[in-house]
């Protein structure tokens, strides 16, 4: 399985966009509705997520508060 970091950078490649919250938790928006492969790959995100809950300090420093299409919120 790919990780969580990488998994998160086949979903922005396809128009998704990532998020964490204050709460620290993880999540992602699909921008195209009805697509297949948005579907399979925010399938994946979230077993990735469920996975490697680690990642997700990785994801925080290596994208920062926000870039691109990385929605990142951190809380205080």
């Amino acid at each position: 399985m790919a990780s969580l970091i990488e998994t998160a950078r086949a979903f922005v490649a396809i128009g998704g966009r990532v998020w964490i919250d204050p709460a620290n938790r993880l999540g992602a928006i699909v921008d195209a509705e009805g697509d297949a492969e948005c579907e399979a790959t925010s399938r994946a995100f979230f077993t990735a997520k469920a996975a490697d809950p680690a990642a997700l300090a990785t994801l925080v420093r290596e994208y920062g508060q926000p870039q691109g299409r990385f929605i990142v919120w951190q809380g205080a």
